[in-house]
């Protein structure tokens, strides 16, 4: 046998107490009647069609109900049976940018900072959906398969830095073609089975992103860009062998150099996609307005898995609660009168 709740069997160590106040409320009872009958010697006269032995059994039958509701809740199972689970959903890789010009500070803690906290909340909001991550700077790498485990995801996403990936630069082009290969070769998905939600500041190095846009027109899938960072920009940190503060970033004539949010070039990805572009913002709006787009995209069947399934038992000390309570009710705290005797009838 096992509990649902466990957590709530706790609950039985009050039962002590709930007896402990039955017995105060019976001996409050008592000094109330003895006050009434001008003494205790004078009490007997008062309780002798009174029953103590009823009265307990009242208030154990009130323990005894008490206990079974706590027993109820917490869900005792045994027995098993083996239950097919039809999983469903929609596909959706997460691409966050790891190039240097993340680590910009225009926006707070960091441009990576909001970005990687943006996606922990989208991954929050697509229960029942798999999820896969994609980092990209210079390369990009696929560091989490498409998976329904969340918190998996989620233990992966908390590795992200600066420059994670191995090669420094900015390839979208490539961020996108691996994304794309991370949902596999099935041509029989629907077209709106799939997305990419891309965190990026828009910055491109490597080109020949009308390619990698046609190939996910092709394949059906929808990209929702969030651009981090601002217009107005800002330089980028460069840190030592000690990861303290070296500076900014300067380009060959010793020029700090600023780093700016791409917005034309991000809302043209998701236009030729059939997505929509959003600015992060601090309050995440975006990340609901993505998460709604993503819940009325068309499931697909995932695969059907035998899940072991424990038959409740509450019922069974739920209905000796029942069955304690309607005895309680039932039971008087009055003496049985002795019935009379024919012979003594007839005297009478």
């Amino acid at each position: 046998m096992r509990f649902a709740r466990p957590d709530l069997l706790w609950l039985l160590l009050l039962l002590p107490v709930l007896g402990a106040g039955l017995l105060a409320v019976s001996a409050r009872r008592r000094r109330a009647l003895e006050c009434f009958a001008g003494g205790a010697a004078h009490r007997s006269r008062f309780v002798g069609e009174v029953s103590p032995h009823r009265r307990a059994t009242r208030a154990l039958l009130w323990l005894l109900a008490a206990g079974s509701v706590v027993v109820a809740a917490a869900r005792p199972q045994w027995g098993t049976r083996l239950e097919p689970i039809t999983r469903s959903g929609i596909d959706v890789v997460i691409a966050i940018d790891t190039s240097r010009s993340m680590a910009a500070e225009d926006v707070p803690p960091n441009r990576l900072g909001q970005a990687t906290h943006a996606a922990a909340s989208l991954i929050s909001r697509l229960a029942g959906n798999r999820v896969a991550l994609v980092t990209f700077a210079g390369r990009a790498t696929l560091i989490c398969p498409l998976t329904v485990d969340h918190g998996a995801a989620k233990l992966f996403l908390d590795t992200i830095e600066i420059d994670s990936a191995p090669v420094p630069g900015t390839a979208l082009a490539e961020a996108l073609r691996v994304a794309r290969r991370a949902f596999g070769e099935d041509e029989a998905a629907s077209s709106r089975t799939r997305a990419v939600v891309l965190f990026t500041d828009g910055e491109d190095h490597e080109g020949n992103l009308e390619e990698a846009l046609s190939a996910l027109k092709r394949a059906g899938v929808t990209v929702y860009a969030v651009g981090t960072g601002t217009g107005r920009g800002a330089p980028i940190p460069v840190r030592d062998s000690r990861g303290g503060s070296g500076g900014y970033k300067k380009d060959r004539e010793g020029r700090v150099v600023t780093t700016r949010l791409d917005e034309e070039a991000l809302g043209t990805v998701a236009l030729k996609t059939d997505g929509r572009y959003y600015r992060a913002t601090p309050t995440e709006i975006e990340i609901e307005e993505i998460a709604g787009a993503l819940a009325g995209m068309d499931a697909r069947e995932f695969g059907t898995v035998l899940r072991v399934r424990y038959e409740e038992r509450f019922q069974i000390p739920l209905g000796l609660t029942l069955a304690a309570l309607l005895a309680e009710a039932c039971l008087s705290d009055r003496r049985r009168k002795p019935a009379k005797t024919a012979g003594a009838g007839a005297r009478a």
